[in-house]
């Protein structure tokens, strides 16, 4: 067999290099077998036209004997088994029923019967390894680059095959996201996988992972479904950001995320789609200056107003917008279509429609107006919305161990007593009252106590200043700053010395948690629903302080 495969690939040389359309396709998968090397490869990329390109492999295939002839045959008669039938003749071994698709694997619910009706439908056609009909009833979607098909893959893959022009435009496009499908560092179950790739002399054929509904559909859909709704959205809206993060930590940009380039897949996982104009950062850069590209309404602030190029964060301020319209049941935080690009501009956003406190601060920090203002992706993700009870339960441990938090009573006697001799943040605390002179009147004589309390404070007192004023600032006006009388009513034994704000509080539950051994007193009482502001209150503190 193997001399017949060497044999057709001498006999056919020329038609090959004036016929075969699929080489970059041949040509990835022979290096991903390793049938050739990363020079050749890279001397195929390099050339500016498909006859050179397949000129370049053949000519390397016929050196490299009759093994890589034969890698060479199977590869082609797995992408364009069509174009081998026609050179070889009706009796070659390759020649079967155009009507026979030899596998089917059933994943999807929404298309079972769509796909069932497409492998019986004469109007089916196949380019390389993908079975598809031209039919108006088996669009699946559409979008700038083209109709997406449902389609099934030779193997009975289910796929999305999207139809792509070979024109200059959209075959940049289509060359971009293909770069960034096949990169194995994006590679997650939060992004759209890819799958295949065939061509004809007029369009690419995109096989991409069959989903079952974008955003707007999915959110329709747990309507009609008996589920805890915002349950299901909190984790969407995870895995959407999940999935951002793997582009983030490539080193690229989305530039276009929007409801209808999340995916949900059969298995009810969030898939973020569409990398036409993603674009890479430059090792070392931290922007990419090209020209404006996205959807309208789905544009970051300083693209709008043309005020730099795309970071990161432009992405963040977009999938803050996209956060407000999955959880808000499709509002946008910047208004209605007419209004909406003018209020981006201006940063004048509505969070109206959401009743979720930390979800609110969520968005409002994602789509500030100011990008240096708006948190990582990092950050995003360690936002108190997406804490559960153990994550809960392990901040309140971890920031309450923490020296300053251990030691607040006796922090908010030294704060006092440098009050009373009339310092204030402004002035030397050495002029009135040097620290050994406040621990002799505090009356702290152990050694341990005294490092600790300098080592926190420093000598000018600086950081005992931004902690007291801090946590006084966060506490205003919010749903704890009465939180002695309100936990007293649950508890007799609360140490009513500590200051009345965020930390003090910190202090208390966290001993509870520890000491008292209260967890379920903590979900009985519902202790975290008489501050539902607490932990977003927290976050800020910790963040203000950087306590890690």
């Amino acid at each position: 067999m193997e001399h017949q495969h060497a044999e057709f690939v001498d006999t056919h040389y020329e038609a090959l290099i004036q016929r075969a359309t699929s080489v970059m396709l041949i040509t990835d998968k022979l290096y991903e077998n390793r049938n050739i090397t990363w020079e050749v490869n890279s001397k195929i990329t390099k050339a500016t036209s498909k006859k050179t390109q397949m000129r370049v492999l053949l000519d390397a295939v016929r050196s490299g004997g009759p093994a890589l002839k034969s890698a060479f045959y199977k590869v082609l008669q797995e992408v364009e088994p069509d174009f081998i039938r026609g050179l070889a003749g009706p009796s070659s071994q390759t020649d079967r029923p155009e009507d026979d698709i030899v596998r089917w694997n059933p994943s999807s619910i929404k298309y079972e019967s769509k796909i069932d009706e497409l492998r019986k439908d004469s109007s089916r056609k196949k380019v390389g390894n993908l079975y598809f009909s031209r039919s108006n009833k088996y669009i699946i979607g559409s979008g700038g680059s083209g109709k997406v098909y449902l389609g099934l893959k030779e193997d009975g893959t289910e796929v999305a095959i999207k139809r792509i022009i070979k024109d200059q435009q959209e075959s940049k496009c289509f060359e971009n996201e293909l770069k960034y499908l096949r990169d194995l560092n994006l590679e997650s179950k939060n992004i759209v996988r890819y799958v295949d790739l065939a061509e004809d002399e007029d369009f690419y054929y995109l096989a991409l992972q069959l989903c079952e509904y974008d955003m707007e559909d999915y959110m329709e859909n747990l309507h009609q479904e008996e589920q805890d709704k915002d349950t299901a959205l909190r984790r969407i809206v995870k895995e959407m950001l999940l999935g951002l993060k793997v582009l983030h930590c490539a080193g690229v940009i989305h530039r276009d995320i929007k409801p209808g380039n999340v995916l949900i897949d059969s298995g009810k996982n969030a898939r973020l789609a569409d990398f036409g104009i993603s674009r890479k950062l430059e090792e070392g850069k931290s922007t990419v200056h090209t020209a404006r590209a996205g959807t309208q309404g789905w544009e970051a602030t300083e693209i709008l107003n043309q005020e730099t190029g795309y970071k990161q964060n432009s992405d963040i301020q977009v999938a803050g917008m996209l956060v407000y319209y999955i959880l808000s049941d499709g509002k946008h935080p910047f208004g209605d279509t007419k209004d909406r690009e003018e209020n981006i501009k201006k940063g004048q956003h509505s969070l109206e429609d959401l009743q979720d406190i930390v979800a609110k601060d969520l968005i409002a920090w994602m789509i500030n107006r100011d990008p240096a203002e708006r948190p990582s992706i990092d950050e995003v993700l360690r936002h108190p919305y997406f804490w559960d009870d153990n994550r809960k339960d392990a901040v309140l441990r971890k920031l309450g161990d923490r020296p300053e938090i251990q030691n607040y009573e006796v922090l908010a006697k030294l704060r006092k007593l440098y009050i009373e001799k009339g310092h204030t943040e402004r002035t030397d605390p050495t002029e009135t009252l040097n620290i050994n002179e406040a621990f002799s009147e505090l009356k702290i004589k152990d050694e341990k106590k005294k490092n600790d309390i300098l080592t926190i404070v420093g000598e000018d007192l600086k950081n005992l200043w931004k902690l007291f004023n801090t946590a006084e600032e966060v506490t205003k006006g919010k749903s704890f700053s009465n939180w002695q009388s309100e936990l007293s009513q649950i508890w007799t034994d609360i140490n009513k010395k500590l200051p009345e704000d965020i930390l003090g509080l910190l202090r208390v539950l966290r001993n509870k948690l520890v000491h008292a051994n209260v967890r379920n007193e903590f979900e009985e009482k519902k202790i975290f629903d008489l501050f539902p502001d607490f932990f977003i209150s927290l976050h800020r503190v910790a963040k203000d302080l950087i306590f890690r």
